[in-house]
């Protein structure tokens, strides 16, 4: 459809365009990496990419990204220099211990990480597995308590 209204009839086209096969082609060799760039763009400029991080933070709570634009450069940046100057001022009255300060430089540590694009924390662990009989134990309680219920 496109070939028909687009390049039959052109004058400078159909030189080009000789066959619909050399026209689809090149219509799939440009329309392709269109696309991805296209869809790049899109991604970093609206909130696909920050519902995204909350959606992963929402299923993984544990393991943090930071979100591009003003959490990135402005938020956490003013939180660290807020931090440092509240440490600089602790350690000149000399009350800052060293387990503090040593705490205090780990959590700067992970504040540069997400700075840097890194993530911080650790997905969740469950605590034990339940085996077999743990399972089939708990369904019947699960069982008998729905059966006296009703």
């Amino acid at each position: 459809m496109l070939y028909k209204l687009g390049v039959v009839g052109n004058h400078y086209l159909e030189g080009i365009f000789y066959s619909l096969t050399v026209f689809a082609v090149f219509g799939v060799l440009v329309s392709v990496p269109a696309a991805i760039l296209l869809g790049l763009f899109h991604m970093k400029r609206t909130g696909a990419y920050s519902a995204e991080v909350s959606l992963s933070t929402e299923s993984n709570p544990y393991v943090y990204k930071l979100i591009p634009g003003k959490e990135r450069e402005v938020f956490l940046p003013l939180m660290v220099l807020t931090a440092k100057g509240l440490a600089k001022v602790m350690r000149e009255q000399n009350a800052l211990s060293p387990q503090e300060k040593e705490e205090f430089d780990s959590i700067l540590a992970k504040a540069d990480n997400l700075l840097k694009g890194q993530m911080i924390g650790h997905p969740r662990q469950r605590s034990r597995s339940l085996d077999s009989e743990d399972r089939r134990s708990w369904r019947l309680g699960v069982d008998e308590k729905r059966s006296t219920a009703s």
